[in-house]
């Protein structure tokens, strides 16, 4: 401390004094606490084992396919050592590497076999990991002869198919499922000007497995760019080829890792050489290639495949099967970017598919210390907070004072001013309040009914309709619980009968003893009076909507007769005008200049429209006049024959549909027939612009009941016109575009309604549309089926 500040203020050394001592005493209890926690800590459990000599030492064997330096292979060390040292810090397993990137061959193998025998005879290994294929084949052919009761955990397997396995036990893993198509997707999106992918890979088991896969996918690709791949070539071949790709070029960089001269590199060599001899964007598929040049892709990581091969291994050693574990496809590829190379190539992170990650970002303030910025903010709350605590402290007391001041006022004049009766009677029934609203609806001054009972004042003892209401009060005072709102008839001064909605509420003493109730109540004369005109001109209108049905009945029935008669009538001329313009086809072709032949032609397509017309006319008639014979009908079986019917005559179309199983309903077969033909015809109509239809054939359940539907992803229509779909003739599409009368829908409706059912539907444009219905859940009464009154609009 300055010498001169401690003279002019001596307070500042004893303040200084005073401090020492405090933090002295502090750092000494620190210090006998610390060591408390220290011996704790030394003779706690999960320190003893921590000590203890590795579980997993001598027990498993992690056998590599590569060689130690190989980034993949460190990659996949890291995760297994992760899983293992998270289950043991001690574990400490044995580990080999077959170097096969650089040396292959028989004697190679039959070496590694030999040292291996030799090396690991007695160990007692339980499980031996191998990574990728030359490791998993090793393994399965040696095992016999080097660890035969070893299980076997393999990871970063390529080409795994449900035969790789056959005849084998004792197995389990993780497969390594490399994404090529998804990136080559990916990276044509982040590039749409780009028009050639090339495909580098080598002759390696995975580089052929990258290569098979990208050259069977080939035609997906066919309108969107060309497909290269180079392979089995030199460093220099390569190095020539990726030289010459041009501005519209991509490059998707696999496993190249031996050229067609057997030399080996590694990955970063391969990519170094390949990004220093290009400028076009480079993707890749493993995680070990972000920084390095490549953009980004959907990427495998090497650790996670590690990381779940090894706690595979553990699940063995602890004691569970291999056959009980099984086959993990658990490991995806993640989405992963080059922060810099996104920058390079001006490709903005909002382009990037949902759940990208990007690495390399430089440091931002707010997020380089984000931590100290959350610590700084948590302890400015709570500075805040405990401001706010002191403040509110402080002025609660006077607030408290204030409002119980004001409290008693604010409380009479708001009862005294209420536009609504309020009053209070004890539990004999006697008013002991009322306000100045009340006074002057019942025409009393409070001095004339404080003390007063309710009946025989304000309140009659019995109703004009003749129910006892002083039994009433007497129950009110002995139980208000059950009184909480009641309505009844009031007396006014005068004489005047009202009608009052009231609510009641007990009001305690300190003991909880009932001491009096609260009552509010409001005149509700006018609603009264409302409520028997409303139910005099209900009766009224019930009435004539029983006529207006019955006339709406009659009109349908005449209706349906003029359509059968006027269908049947008009088939005989439409009959002649057929045969007589096919006979001027037939027959006077010749003689007939190229206008009267179209003239003819156009005769032809109308009089086979009206005809088509005549028929949907008749159909829904019929199905109007029909007798219906009420059964359990199959609704799966009935839409799976329209299906079947619907491909015979359209068998080149690309149609998924999907039919839930053990749909049945009660209903006419006939007619629900004649529902699935019409809506499943018309979803494979709407949806036969779509290169892949879908069409699905449902049952779910909305508010206790079973609603049928069918779903395409067709053409849709809008749903401001849907007032229009059941209508007899109307269609939302022209001719030109999808064929047909418009009385399909009508006859679909007509046949739900005759079932008791609804229909109604839902669409959107260009998204297709569902449309659902609804039949009796129970057994159905074929009288009540034919007497059904027809749906509107029909």
């Amino acid at each position: 401390m300055n010498p001169l500040a401690a003279s002019h203020f001596p307070w500042l050394l004893l303040l200084r004094t005073r401090l020492e001592r405090s933090w002295a005493h502090l750092w000494r209890s620190f210090a006998s606490i610390l060591a408390v926690l220290t011996l704790l800590l030394a003779l706690s459990p999960q320190t003893a084992h921590a000590s203890a000599p590795g579980s997993l030492l001598g027990k498993i064997l992690v056998l590599h396919s590569y060689h130690p330096g190989f980034t993949w292979t460190r990659e996949v060390t890291a995760g297994i050592m992760a899983a293992f040292r998270e289950a043991d810090p001690d574990a400490d397993p044995f580990v080999e590497y077959l170097d096969a990137k650089r040396y292959g061959g028989p004697i190679h193998e039959r070496l590694l076999a030999d040292l291996f025998r030799h090396k690991f005879a007695g160990a007692g290994l339980q499980v031996v990991v191998t990574t990728d294929n030359a490791a998993f084949d090793f393994a399965v052919k040696h095992r016999a002869g080097i660890f035969p009761r070893a299980a076997i955990v393999f990871c970063g397997l390529n080409g795994y198919s449900d035969s790789t396995l056959a005849g084998m036990s004792n197995i389990a893993g993780v497969v390594e499922e490399a994404d090529p198509l998804r990136t080559i997707s990916l990276a044509l999106s982040l590039h749409p000007d780009r028009r050639r992918v090339v495909v580098i890979s080598d002759t390696t088991e995975t580089g052929r497995a990258i290569a098979d896969s990208v050259r069977q996918a080939k035609g997906r690709y066919r309108d969107r760019a060309d497909i290269a791949i180079i392979q089995d070539v030199t460093m220099t071949e390569l190095a020539t080829a990726v030289e010459r790709l041009g501005n519209n070029c991509l490059i998707i960089l696999g496993a190249f890792n031996r050229d067609r001269q057997g030399r080996s590199f590694s990955y970063e060599e391969v990519l170094r050489f390949v990004h220093d001899r290009t400028k076009v964007p480079i993707y890749g598929l493993w995680t070990f290639q972000l920084g390095k040049g490549i953009v980004g892709g959907s990427l495998l990581s090497g650790q996670q495949q590690g990381e779940a091969a090894g706690r595979i291994a553990l699940r063995i050693v602890k004691g569970e099967l291999p056959e009980s574990i099984g086959i993990s496809h658990a490991v995806p590829p993640v989405l992963r970017f080059d922060y810099s190379e996104l920058k390079r190539f001006g490709i903005s992170h909002v382009k990037l598919p949902a759940g990208s990650e990007i690495v390399n970002e430089p440091n931002r303030p707010l997020h380089t210390y984000r931590r100290e910025l959350a610590i700084a903010a948590s302890a400015f709350l709570v500075l805040c907070g405990i401001i706010a605590l002191l403040v509110i402290m402080l002025r609660q007391r006077t607030l408290l004072e204030r409002r119980l001041r004001t409290s008693e006022q604010e409380y009479r004049q708001l009862v005294q001013n209420a536009n609504s009766i309020i009053l209070r009677f004890d539990t004999s029934g006697n008013i002991t309040y009322l306000n100045e609203f009340a006074e002057s609806f019942f025409g009393y001054p409070a001095i004339e009914l404080v003390g007063k009972s309710v009946v025989g004042t304000i309140t009659p003892e019995r109703e004009s309709t003749g129910r006892d209401l002083a039994a009433m009060i007497g129950e009110i005072c002995e139980n208000p619980d059950s009184y909480t709102h009641n309505v009844n008839e009031n007396v006014m001064r005068n004489g005047e009968r009202v009608w009052i909605s009231w609510a009641n509420k007990p009001l305690a003493d300190e003991r909880g003893n009932l001491r009096e109730i609260l009552s509010i109540g409001n005149d509700i004369t006018h609603l009264k009076e409302a409520q028997e005109e409303i139910l005099r001109l209900n009766v009224a209108l019930e009435e004539r909507v029983r006529e207006r049905t019955a006339q709406l009945e009659s009109s349908n029935r005449e209706l349906e007769s003029f359509c059968y008669s006027v269908s049947h009538d008009l088939r005989a001329p439409l009959r002649h005008i057929n045969s007589y313009s096919r006979i001027l086809l037939d027959e006077y072709l010749p003689l007939l200049d190229e206008q009267a032949q179209h003239f003819l032609q156009r005769l032809q397509a109308a009089s086979h429209r009206m005809g088509q017309l005549i028929d949907d006319l008749l159909e829904l008639s019929r199905v109007s006049r029909a007798e219906m014979e009420c059964e359990r009908v199959d609704l799966t079986e009935l839409s799976r024959g329209v299906i079947e019917d619907l491909r015979e005559g359209d068998d080149d179309r690309n149609v998924e549909v999907r039919i839930t199983e053990g749909m049945t309903a009660w209903g006419d077969r006939r007619l629900l027939l004649l529902v699935l033909q019409n809506l499943i015809g018309n979803a494979w109509k709407y949806s036969s612009k779509r290169e892949y239809a879908v069409i699905e054939v449902d049952v779910v359940r909305r508010n206790g009941r079973e609603v049928f539907l069918v779903r395409d992803n067709g053409v849709g229509f809008d749903m401001a016109f849907a007032d229009k779909l059941f209508g007899a003739f109307q269609r939302l599409h022209s001719p030109a575009e999808f064929e047909g009368t418009g009385i399909g829908l009508a006859t679909v409706q007509r046949i739900v309604h005759r079932h008791g059912g609804d229909i109604w539907a839902e669409a959107e444009p260009d998204r297709g549309a569902t449309f659902f219905f609804t039949l009796p859940p129970e057994q159905c009464s074929p009288a009540e089926m034919r007497t059904a009154s027809p749906p509107e609009g029909t």
